[in-house]
């Protein structure tokens, strides 16, 4: 089968970043599908060129074909940013159109929705399945998350796009189990929803033999605090660290501290606000074979989310997957659709944006016994398993591009 799939913002394996649909392409090609990905080669949120010698190009990574697109570069989060998502229309558009090759399914997946529309225009040209994957429900998320209201013009615009597309589509995939609801109140039929949810490859576990370059400058800090908390992800406004920066408030310095990893948005503004802690450290990102191995180094890993109605839709958060596969204790704040952690068994859930509550919880998971460290990597692995592998996840991508009616909907 021959599958092109419209993202603006995919990643080879080597970047740091999501690297969803490279995973997923992966396990189809070795199964003999061929497999090619329309992307920008302007990297959206390093604000620069992959390649600035080269803005539009073919690369073969491992038999996954990338093509990479030319779009409008910007900086920061305004008008510019529209229009480089606009862009991306025109220049997949165009490449596609230009191919000789005519593929079974295109499948055009979000952020942004003008990669679905490019997908359902090429589609009728190219005279193939049309598959639309929603990994963020745009303009909801907007709306939810504050950034415009439900009458600002681009709210409307992504409003009408999504309609179309959905109504258009030959099957859906979202990655949020509680999209399909969503979906469905805009008149959509729910039989052509499908739940794919974020997954990874359970062979990664063997980079918990690497040596993390981290691992020098952890123990240290362990020696002097105890015990590590830690995050290892984007610092982003989505991330909410600010409630676990605060929450060192309610903890002595001496039983443990917190150790971020990454970078983001706000780091800068979380660095300010720990100057007031001796046991909060922050460290720049680190590659995505050291992920496993430095999370391991920790004895709570933690995750945030803001108070948002948004979530009523559901988390696939690609951090819980290696958090789940390293089986260390999780501790998670949010008020979700679907409570990976409180579900798996693999630590526990407070509420979000509530520093005392994520401190109490924090100090609960640290006093835990050997034998309950145990019991929680054992039931945090055995989900990922039944869960998140990839390969199983692939197959059922390969079912819903195969428009077949007998895989479950997963949600």
């Amino acid at each position: 089968m021959k599958i092109w799939i419209l993202n603006h913002v995919a990643l080879k394996p080597s970047d740091i970043g999501i690297t969803r649909h490279y995973d997923i392409s992966k396990e189809l090609v070795e199964k003999g599908h061929k497999v090619t990905i329309f992307a920008s080669s302007f990297l959206a949120y390093l604000f620069k060129w992959r390649d600035p010698k080269r803005k539009n190009y073919t690369e073969n990574v491992n038999d996954v074909i990338f093509e990479w697109v030319w779009t409008l570069p910007y900086k920061g989060n305004g008008v510019l940013r529209i229009l480089n998502m606009i862009s991306y229309l025109f220049t997949s558009l165009i490449r596609g159109v230009k191919k000789e090759e005519k593929p079974d399914v295109i499948v055009g997946s979000s952020v942004h929705l003008f990669a679905c529309l490019a997908a359902y225009y090429l589609s009728k040209w190219k005279k193939s399945t049309y598959v639309v994957e929603i990994r963020d429900l745009w303009p909801r998320t907007l709306i939810d998350f504050g950034a415009m209201s439900e009458r600002h013009p681009v709210a409307v615009m992504f409003g009408i796009i999504e309609k179309f597309v959905y109504k258009k589509a030959d099957r859906i995939i979202v990655t949020l189990p509680g999209a399909a609801n969503y979906i469905s109140s805009l008149g959509i039929d729910s039989d052509k929803i499908y739940h794919i949810p974020n997954g990874i490859d359970l062979n990664r576990i063997e980079l918990l033999e690497n040596t993390p370059s981290l691992e020098v400058e952890i123990k240290k800090i362990k020696e002097k605090h105890g015990q590590v908390a830690m995050y290892v992800g984007s610092h982003g406004m989505a991330n909410s660290l600010e409630t676990v920066v605060k929450s060192a408030e309610y903890l002595p310095e001496n039983q443990v501290a917190y150790v971020f990893v990454g970078d983001g948005p706000e780091k800068e503004n979380l660095k300010k606000m720990a100057n007031d802690y001796e046991n909060v450290y922050f460290f720049e990102g680190i590659p995505k074979d050291e992920v496993l191995s430095t999370l391991a180094l920790g004895d709570v890993l933690m995750v945030s989310m803001l108070d948002t109605p948004l979530y009523k839709y559901g988390i696939s958060l690609n951090k819980l997957n290696d958090y789940l596969l390293v089986g260390k204790p999780i501790l998670f704040a949010g008020e979700v659709y679907n409570d990976i952690v409180g579900d798996s068994g693999a630590g526990k859930t407070v509420p979000p944006e509530d520093p005392k509550a994520f401190a109490e919880g924090l100090n609960e998971l640290l006093k835990l016994t050997d034998e309950e460290r145990i019991k929680i990597r054992q039931s945090a692995q055995a989900y990922v398993e039944d869960n998140h592998d990839i390969k199983k996840l692939a197959e059922r991508f390969l079912s819903v591009c195969q428009l077949e009616n007998t895989i479950e909907r997963g949600y």
